[in-house]
């Protein structure tokens, strides 16, 4: 699993989950280094499978252990590893989100509820806002974005960034945070995959331009992967995969936006 992904995953739930679930993913310690996620003190409740209708089960502390009560076998006694939680460090992540796309009009608290401004950032075509829902799946998320956006001054395009669910918003677009941005190999600092321009469909002062100066090792990559049978089946894991490749072949280049990595897999892969 990829940083972002382990990131988006436990931020998507919302409040403490247990660090043993976890702790076996290679990024994990290195999130909670950095700072992304934080030591939360306890889980309230473990699933217990000693039973024949598996149930959830409140931890308390019986002659000075820590445990829960099955109906089946009485106390069961639980190491502090098993029920020791973490939770997503929301405003490290604003921050780190800020600074990976050089963001002004920042906001370090909540506009409101759950619902974060990262800032602004000025392109040709008018500023991006970009704020931050942990998640984007029901009408109640929705419903929140709507409530702080109103409290907002007006921008151009306003983009949301959310951990897990891409419902769309009257006058916004919802993009998923791993689709955006990418967690370096040491979890250290988010880096930007994603040109937000195209994610807002905001035009540009000159569509021609020059050749797409990627073209020619973008393309030899993806046919390479696909030679070596290394190449994902998912087109956007296999993007992600292909821009990992292109940066540590290329660390003095900038690189391209994850949406144009994904254009090329599908050329490709249609033979195009």
């Amino acid at each position: 699993m990829q940083p972002i992904d382990l990131l988006c995953e436990i931020v998507s739930q919302k409040g403490k989950v247990a660090a043993s679930r976890y702790s076996h993913a290679p990024c994990f310690s290195a999130l909670l280094t950095h700072g992304f996620l934080e030591r939360s003190g306890m889980i309230q409740s473990l699933p217990c499978l000693n039973c024949d209708a598996p149930h959830d089960a409140d931890i308390v502390y019986h002659d000075g252990r820590a445990g829960f009560f099955c109906p089946d076998t009485g106390f069961v006694p639980v190491s502090a590893d098993e029920i020791g939680a973490v939770r997503a460090n929301v405003p490290k992540i604003i921050d780190g989100l800020a600074n990976a796309f050089d963001c002004r009009a920042r906001k370090s608290s909540p506009v409101a509820g759950e619902t974060w401004r990262v800032g602004k950032v000025s392109r040709e075509a008018g500023d991006i806002a970009i704020y931050f829902h942990q998640t984007m799946q029901v009408e109640r998320d929705a419903t929140d974005i709507a409530a702080a956006l109103a409290q907002e001054p007006g921008s151009t395009y306003r983009l949301i960034l959310s951990a897990a669910g891409k419902l769309q918003g009257a006058g916004t677009v919802t993009v998923s945070l791993s689709d955006v941005v990418e967690l370096d190999v040491f979890g250290s600092r988010f880096r930007s995959v994603a040109d937000l321009r195209d994610l807002v469909a905001a035009p540009r002062k000159n569509p021609g331009g020059a050749p797409n100066r990627y073209s020619e090792t973008l393309t030899a990559l993806i046919k390479q992967r696909i030679l070596d049978s290394t190449a994902l089946d998912g087109r956007n894991a296999e993007a992600r995969a292909v821009l990992s490749d292109f940066i540590q072949s290329n660390p003095r280049s900038s690189p391209p936006s994850l949406s144009s990595v994904q254009d090329y897999v599908t050329k490709v892969r249609a033979g195009q």
